[in-house]
């Protein structure tokens, strides 16, 4: 059936109304067809069976091609509604728009920049923001206040009312300065004749948007709310009496939404502390953008100039494996940046554990007069000191010994798996440096190097029209080449292309090193290594060495290349500092650096605890004594095969705590820890007057807490806890 549709809009001048289109729908709401408006009018085919039936015709801003928007997509946009019973002989529909409704259609840019960060705790107790690539951010406007009132069931909106007279009575604390409404931003419209429409913002391609799950993830600030909140927003108590008094005197509820609607702006922070209000906080996803190298994301959207800034909500993915994993789905009541501040910048605070930072790639600077260079980088985030400089290395290094300084620890062993780095000059790799290959051996032996042999890939980005980015891994190795094996390709210049099922137009290329932790160039399991944990512990040399494409060594030298090794930072806090490697350092073509490896476990012990050398607490840790002055024999033993470890010790007397007795972060080798004598070993003791464990008291309790941590560490400057011991002990001294 020929559907014919006729428009006149009023008020034409020097504004034009954008252009638009006509969808028609059946009387329960299922799409039927659509038609852009070309010279005032469209035709559509319907079908026969709608003769005699209720269509809903909607005139809207003209969408997508691709795009069949629902019924509440429509009217979200302000889109003008006629319902008509169609009739087989007159077939028509003649419809007069006037000025207020199209110009409300007319659209503006908002350029919205962001950050995805998370921010991460360094042992010293000082944090680092790290930026978060590999992800994609999700855009949604939600709700306006007004579409929200008019949506909400009457008992909800009665909820609402109570909630607001609440906090006035008994306001919870203030909502943080971020969820407060920025200054001049406290415009809002109370119906929808005064708001504006909601344009589909999505870009060509497949329809990602949909529902948004809460989390309890708390959102970053962002420039966009915060700006002016403190002095914009007083509390509740901001509210006119007069409002509060009409409001509570509201006879009914129509009138309650219009009241609500006049006191939107202030009362939209608090709604965080109102749960019962997420599900009815409606979000429309029109737009995903990924994020670069350093976490950034951005996009123009475009929003009616009449009306009100969006309010926008963002949630976050990141590509692991295959797999995109929600990181950032915080509560939207929480989250949302209302009316917000257009060309403002957005800093996403991840706190899922599930996100992974990225940590990019330094810049270097070589000696001068180096082109072409290979340099042994680090040891997970320990740049590698190397052992030929006389000075002492920086803390959180790779020593000369193998071993290295972190936060409160000095001279911890590496352990776990662990993620060597190495970085080239940029005419790497040619076919004479097309290898490389890490291989350990136990240092002060001759014998033969043994390869890591662990994979090791590179991810790219392959991004066709129309979809999604996908980041396929390419495999750098292990390779066996002629007579050498464990054999890794330095990263090609360019990533393998498009292949021929890929559709026209895909394109291929490199994101940076740190994506996806693509910042390691070998991996060693040092748990693995052969003899066991407790014989593997000590010394060992780790080398890197590079080959020409037919698997020969190729040894550094003038005509060839040069190792360079971290000297220092640079001035700027990134630029890494290098300097040439040492003859010393280099072994049969190959540099070669220290590194102490020790995975075994600390353990913990108690002594049950006797007074004058004789009497020993019995079976349910009673001691008795007599004297006073009597010394009381504390002892406990926190071990470590290798002495690798530091404990704590601490004890109480009932609830009291006996800081005269405690020992923090003490080396279990030491001789002296608190008023404990050590052996060397890890056995402490110490004698004291039984008055001075039992102050005021006749008869007291006591607890005994020793714990015993393990100072290996993968490089990135935090303990391998799964090493710890812990014992816990008690006793009470009764006068006899």
């Amino acid at each position: 059936m020929r559907f014919e549709v006729e428009l006149q809009f009023q008020g034409v001048g020097q504004d034009q109304p954008p252009d638009t289109s006509v969808f028609v729908y059946d009387a329960n709401g299922q799409f039927v067809a659509s038609s852009a408006v070309q010279d005032s009018g469209a035709v559509l085919s319907l079908p026969a069976r709608l003769a005699g039936q209720t269509i809903r015709t909607f005139i809207a801003p003209q969408q997508q091609a691709s795009d069949t928007p629902a019924v509440a997509d429509l009217t979200w946009q302000q889109a003008y509604e006629w319902r008509q019973r169609l009739t087989a002989d007159n077939p028509r529909l003649t419809l007069v728009i006037a000025e207020p409704i199209w110009r409300r259609w007319l659209l503006c840019p908002c350029v919205i920049t962001g950050q995805l960060v998370t921010t991460l705790t360094l042992p010293d107790g000082t944090s680092k923001q790290l930026p978060i690539c590999n992800s994609r951010v999700t855009i949604c406007e939600v709700t306006p206040l007004w579409l929200l009132l008019e949506r909400l069931p009457d008992p909800v909106v009665l909820q609402l009312r109570d909630a607001v007279l609440d906090i006035t009575r008994q306001p919870p604390p203030l909502p943080p300065d971020r969820l407060m409404p920025a200054a001049g931003a406290l415009a809002l419209p109370t119906s929808p004749s005064a708001a504006a429409a909601v344009p589909s913002r999505r870009p060509p391609g497949p329809d990602i948007s949909g529902p948004v799950p809460a989390a309890s993830a708390p959102a970053g600030p962002a420039d966009g709310t915060a700006a002016g909140g403190t002095a914009a927003f007083s509390g509740v108590g901001a509210i006119a009496q007069d409002k509060l008094l009409a409001l509570s005197l509201s006879p009914s509820v129509a009138d309650i939404r219009a009241k609500l609607a006049e006191i939107g702006p202030i009362i939209l922070p608090w709604f965080c502390y109102w749960g019962w209000l997420e599900p009815w906080l409606l979000l429309n996803c029109f737009e995903t953008v990924t994020t670069d190298e350093n976490g950034k994301f951005f996009a123009i959207i475009w929003y009616p100039c009449s009306g009100p800034r969006p309010n926008l909500y963002f949630s976050a993915q990141q590509l692991q494996g295959s797999s995109w994993i929600p990181i950032y789905q915080p509560p939207v009541r929480c989250s949302t940046y209302w009316n917000f501040a257009c060309g403002s910048n957005v800093v996403l605070n991840v706190t899922d554990p599930a996100a992974i930072p990225c940590a990019p790639a330094p810049p270097v600077q070589p000696p001068g007069g180096l082109t072409t260079w290979v340099m042994p980088t680090a040891v997970g985030g320990s740049m590698i000191w190397g052992t030929s400089p006389v000075t002492p290395a920086p803390t959180g290094w790779v020593k000369g010994d193998g071993l290295t300084d972190y936060g409160s620890i000095v001279n911890a062993p590496f352990g776990g798996y662990l993620g060597l780095r190495s970085g080239s000059s940029i005419d790497i790799p040619a076919p004479s440096f097309y290898y490389y290959r890490w291989s350990y051996r136990r240092a002060g032996t001759s014998g033969n190097f043994t390869p890591l042999s662990d994979p090791v890939v590179k991810h790219y980005v392959k991004q066709s029209p129309a979809i999604l980015p996908s980041f396929p891994a390419y495999q750098l190795g292990p390779n066996t080449v002629g007579a050498e094996s464990g054999l890794f390709q330095f990263k090609p210049h360019n990533p393998p292309g498009p292949t021929a099922s890929d559709p026209p137009g895909t394109i291929t290329y490199w994101p940076t090193d740190d994506f996806l932790d693509d910042i390691y160039s070998g991996y060693w399991n040092t748990v693995s290594v052969p003899g066991g944990v407790i014989a593997a512990a000590g010394d060992y040399q780790v080398k890197l060495e590079v080959f020409d494409e037919t698997g020969t060594l190729v040894a550094p030298g003038a005509g060839t290349f040069t190792f360079i090794v971290p000297s220092g930072i640079g001035s700027d806090g990134v630029t890494v500092l290098a300097r040439a490697a040492d003859p010393s350092e280099i072994d049969a073509g190959g540099f070669v650096f220290n590194l102490h490896v020790d995975n075994n476990s600390c353990t913990a012990s108690i002594d049950p605890v006797s007074i004058g050398g004789s009497s020993v607490a019995d079976a349910c840790g009673f001691l008795g004594y007599g004297d006073p002055s009597a010394p009381v024999t504390l002892s406990f033993h926190a071990k470590h095969p290798n002495n690798f470890a530091v404990f704590s010790w601490t004890m109480v007397r009932g609830l009291t705590p006996l800081g005269a007795f405690d020992a923090s972060n003490a080396e279990v080798a030491a001789a002296t820890a608190g008023i404990y004598t050590g052996d060397g070993v890890g056995d402490f003791s110490a004698d004291t007057p039984a008055s001075s464990l039992l102050g005021t008291c006749v008869n007291a309790a006591f607890a005994e807490d020793l714990y015993v941590a393990a100072k290996a560490t993968t490089g990135w400057g935090e303990r391998l806890t799964q090493y710890d011991a812990q014992a816990l002990g008690a006793f009470a001294l009764e006068q006899s």
